[in-house]
């Protein structure tokens, strides 16, 4: 069993697609934790003009020495290659909690990729371990099913040699040979649902179809369960799905709160550094520094909306998670009494074990000293496989049953590891 578990945390697919969606959380959590650093970005622009821009002036005249005319040189505004380049600097200075919620409410949703990633998790490790106890059931059922018919054979050589000695009637014959049949398609049967049970493990475990599935152990009756009440607060407590919820409640909250920081104003601190090309008459470059704010006063109630939609989505994820708190309940309690059900049907199917394997050597002793028919030997027998495949199978049922409460209870790695030692 603890094999399993390394397997289904290392190949399974739906529990590696939930270890990216954590990824993608954290992801989300570094960039809602970038808003608190500010923004610096650089714009830059090149134009190449067809000709310089330039303002020309008229000629001048001057009355001196018989009068003069002085040419004006053109006073060039931008040279045909332009260059512009600002650098800007922005730092949030207040923002009424929209970052410190940004943040709050990208953790809340990393917490719940977890929580999410370990429900999925725990569902991939139970359906494996119920894969892989029934391979164990199939397994000895069809060992139960081989010894069977083994035994049929062994009677049906008995009732031929009776029936030559004229012990026995020539019924005896044909009903042995048709239980022989008849129990020859049970262990067909049984071989099949061993395949299949080997072909879900496979699948569960995302291993080739061609794999061979080398399985050791055995079925056992697990540990005792714990009082219903304390089982329940376990799993109320433990359970990875609700505490994803518990935290989509706490993410939707923080977003509720990001809706009415559009309420107060955002005030941010800017700087900056603006430069033209060196070619233009006014070459310096250029320096900024300020507080730049932004108040939005009237949106037509489209703010107010906002909020009413995140107060109705947290409305919502309560009412799931109080949902799923009862299914949890009701999922313990039914895992409880399979287990206490299950546990008397082991007791009752080793009774019956006892009784048929005392039946089968009675009616084998009468049918070979000639006081028996091949009936009782036969039904004996049938008796016999049915009670000890009633045995597995409640180990089988009560093993499920302790896994699953503790599917619910969230330690079912924990169990499963401490299960295989």
């Amino acid at each position: 069993m603890a094999e399993i578990v390394t397997l289904v945390r290392n190949r399974n697919l739906l529990v590696k697609a939930s270890q990216e969606g954590i990824r993608t959380a954290e992801a989300r959590v570094a960039q809602a934790e970038a808003l608190r650093l500010g923004k610096i970005s650089v714009d830059g622009s090149y134009l190449r003009l067809n000709d310089q821009i330039a303002i020309s002036s008229p000629p001048v005249h001057v009355p001196l020495f018989g009068g003069m005319t002085l040419a004006v040189p053109p006073v060039v505004i931008a040279p045909t290659d332009l260059l512009h380049v600002r650098l800007e600097a922005g730092l949030p200075i207040f923002t009424g909690g929209k970052i410190s919620n940004a943040i709050g409410m990208a953790r809340a949703g990393e917490r719940a990729s977890r929580s999410l990633s370990g429900d999925t998790e725990a569902e991939a490790i139970l359906q494996a371990e119920r894969f892989y106890l029934a391979v164990l059931l199939g397994r000895e059922v069809v060992r139960l099913n081989e010894r069977a018919l083994d035994v049929y054979k062994q009677h049906l050589a008995d009732a031929r040699t009776a029936h030559r000695l004229g012990v026995a009637a020539n019924y005896d014959v044909i009903r042995a040979e048709t239980a022989v049949a008849e129990q020859e398609k049970r262990l067909t049967e049984a071989r099949n649902r061993l395949e299949i049970a080997q072909a879900a493990l496979r699948t569960a475990l995302d291993l080739p179809e061609d794999a061979a599935v080398e399985i050791s152990g055995a079925l056992f009756e697990p540990p005792e369960l714990p009082p219903l009440p304390e089982a329940q607060a376990a799993a109320l407590k433990g359970h990875p799905g609700l505490e994803a919820l518990r935290q989509k409640v706490e993410a939707l909250a923080r977003a509720e709160r990001m809706e009415k920081a559009d309420y107060l104003p955002q005030v941010a601190a800017v700087a900056g550094k603006e430069t033209v090309t060196t070619k233009l008459a006014q070459t310096d470059p250029t320096w900024f520094a300020g507080v730049r704010a932004s108040w939005s006063l009237f949106e037509g109630g489209a703010r107010r909306a906002r909020v009413a939609e995140k107060a109705s989505e947290i409305a919502q994820a309560r009412l799931e998670l109080r949902h799923a708190e009862e299914q949890v309940r009701l999922a313990v309690r039914n895992a409880l009494l399979d287990y206490e059900s299950q546990r008397s049907a082991l007791a009752s199917a080793r009774k019956a074990t006892e009784l048929a394997r005392e039946s089968l050597r009675l009616a084998t002793k009468r049918f070979n000293v000639g006081t028996g028919t091949s009936l009782e030997v036969l039904d004996a027998n049938l008796a016999l496989t049915a009670a000890e495949t009633g045995v597995q199978n409640s180990l089988f049922q009560m093993i499920v049953a302790y896994l699953e409460f503790h599917r619910h209870a969230g330690d079912i790695s924990e169990v499963a590891l401490r299960l295989g030692k």
